[in-house]
């Protein structure tokens, strides 16, 4: 093969979340000199939706890295539950997106599909078999979708018909080749990496910014992710609500867009249950995620369904100690009382000990920091991440 290998990268719109940030690790770090790599979104750029649910679309346009889309708005954002539009309006858009999509591959002689989530994943197999285009689908869960007997069928259908299906984690790969069933498509394990994050602002500025404590005394307890139920914040209330019966010098800070806004509203109405309203703040913060960390004295993540989070690595490569679920891949980052603290999943009571010891103990919190930082830079960069990638774009465009 002589000139470029050029990829394309799919993905139905840039939300806030761990793959959304691995793509833009990945497009800034990229081997220009090698590949002509594009970003295309399904979904066109919507001020309503964008405003509601956040996007990082501003962040990539940062990059320098310019964003294509398909066209496609949200006509069934309005539409009730239930109703036969919703399948229709369905089936209308995947048929326009396919024949769009398959149309680009053509005309700009893509050599790899790199598609990514859900519908990402659908329209990047289906568009490659229509070229004989090669596929490669990153995903990290076989997560249901109604109705399930469809899901069943279509989404193992979907992974089983790309070149490569690409995960962060054995656990991940193990869970994808069960759900399979027959697998067909080899699955290849390339953790995520990342920069570290960083920022202008200063520690006092951003807890101002955010409405923390302001006091030198106070240490603030900190959670970044996508706002949603698996990924804990219920749990981590309800130790917030131990850990301030203990001691009154800390403060909670949970940080992520919803994906439905009426959790974010259960949260607020949980916090003011348990009457620690004051001591914590449920914040969407749209700016560079290095502003957040600015805040954080100590992070936790007591998810309950994950993969290789890319919330706890930017808490390692920041030195920052971490209690977190030995969820997926997560115990191949965090080492219980090495590079973190590891805790039961959904038990308050579990997380608030090891998050009072932390509080308690800052040698220990300064030791497993500076062991996290270590093995960051070991395992989980924007370099490692982005050679690995182009290796496997590299032997799928020649093949």
């Amino acid at each position: 093969m002589s000139g470029k290998i050029k990829v394309v990268s799919l993905m139905n719109e840039l939300l806030f979340g761990g793959d959304e940030n691995r793509l833009l690790s990945m497009s800034r770090a990229i081997d220009k000199t090698r590949f002509d790599h594009r970003v295309m979104t399904i979904k066109r750029p919507d001020a309503e939706f964008d405003a509601r649910f956040g996007t990082m679309r501003g962040h990539y346009a940062a990059a320098g890295i310019e964003v294509d889309d398909l066209g496609e708005g949200y006509p069934n954002a309005h539409v009730r539950p239930g109703d036969p539009v919703l399948v229709l309006n369905r089936a209308t858009m995947l048929a326009r997106t396919m024949n769009h999509f398959s149309r680009y591959v053509r005309r700009h002689r893509i050599d790899v599909i790199d598609a990514h989530l859900g519908p990402g994943n659908l329209v990047g197999v289906a568009t490659g078999k229509m070229t004989r285009t090669p596929v490669a689908v990153t995903t990290y869960h076989a997560e249901p979708w109604e109705p399930r007997w469809l899901w069943r069928r279509v989404h193992a259908s979907v992974l089983r018909n790309a070149t490569v299906v690409i995960t962060d984690s054995e656990a991940c790969a193990d869970t994808l080749r069960s759900f399979m069933d027959r697998p067909s498509a080899a699955i290849s394990v390339i953790t995520n990496g990342l920069d570290p994050p960083s920022s202008s602002r200063s520690r006092a500025e951003m807890r101002r910014s955010l409405g923390l404590p302001d006091g030198p005394a106070v240490r603030v307890i900190g959670q970044v992710a996508t706002l949603l139920p698996t990924k804990g914040q219920m749990v981590l209330l309800d130790a917030a609500k131990i850990i301030l019966n203990e001691t009154s010098d800390v403060a909670f800070l949970i940080v992520g867009f919803p994906r439905d806004p009426a959790y974010r509203d259960a949260l607020v109405r949980r916090a003011e249950e348990l009457g620690i309203q004051e001591r914590v703040r449920i914040v969407c913060y749209p700016g560079p995620i290095g502003d957040v960390w600015k805040a954080i004295d100590i992070h936790t993540h007591p998810t309950l369904l994950d993969s290789l989070p890319q919330a706890i690595m930017e808490a390692m490569s920041l030195g920052l100690p971490s209690v977190v679920t030995p969820i997926a891949g997560i115990p191949t980052m965090i080492e219980d009382d090495h590079t973190g603290l590891i805790v039961r999943p959904s038990d308050p009571g579990d997380l608030a000990r090891a998050l009072l010891r932390l509080l308690s103990d800052a040698p220990s919190a300064q030791r497993l920091g500076a062991a996290a930082s270590q093995r960051f830079r070991e395992r989980y960069t924007t370099e490692i991440m982005t050679r690995s990638l182009e290796d496997l774009f590299a032997r799928m465009a020649g093949a």
